[in-house]
């Protein structure tokens, strides 16, 4: 097979725009992810409830993509029955800082946890935010 400029090129911006969508969800729990509206200031917990995952780790990770310097806080929670909720890992980052995580903390496999997110608002705004857990 020739490789023609035009393949080469086609070739080289399938492998970059693919990768970084590779990278950001490799390591994320399924049925972690709570998106939210700036628009408006809030706090909101996740109604999924997943187990722990298998690295026994979890990690708190979120983005907003605006330029805007304003906060939101990502949270990891363990569910547990008539008990009040710990708080297992955290983080907390401005809107303009791009993707990124807390800390790993340690999970066990026969707990349930949650996401919870909590951000400012920025009046007008039509960007949506996320939080997730990694492991």
């Amino acid at each position: 097979m020739l490789l023609t400029p035009r393949r080469i090129a086609a070739t080289t911006l399938a492998a970059a725009l693919a990768l970084p969508v590779g990278i950001a969800a490799a390591g994320e729990i399924s049925g972690s992810r709570l998106p939210f509206s700036i628009a408006t200031s809030g706090s909101q917990e996740d109604g999924n409830r997943w187990s722990g995952p298998g690295s026994n780790r979890v990690r708190a990770c979120g983005d907003v993509p605006t330029s805007d310097l304003k906060t939101f806080s990502a949270y990891v929670y363990q569910d547990r029955s008539l008990l009040p909720d710990p708080q297992i890992a955290s983080t907390s980052r401005n809107y303009s800082s791009g993707y990124g995580c807390g800390a790993y903390k340690s999970t066990s496999t026969g707990n349930k946890y949650y996401t919870k997110a909590t951000w400012a608002g920025v009046p007008g705004s039509r960007a949506y935010g996320f939080v997730a857990a990694e492991n």
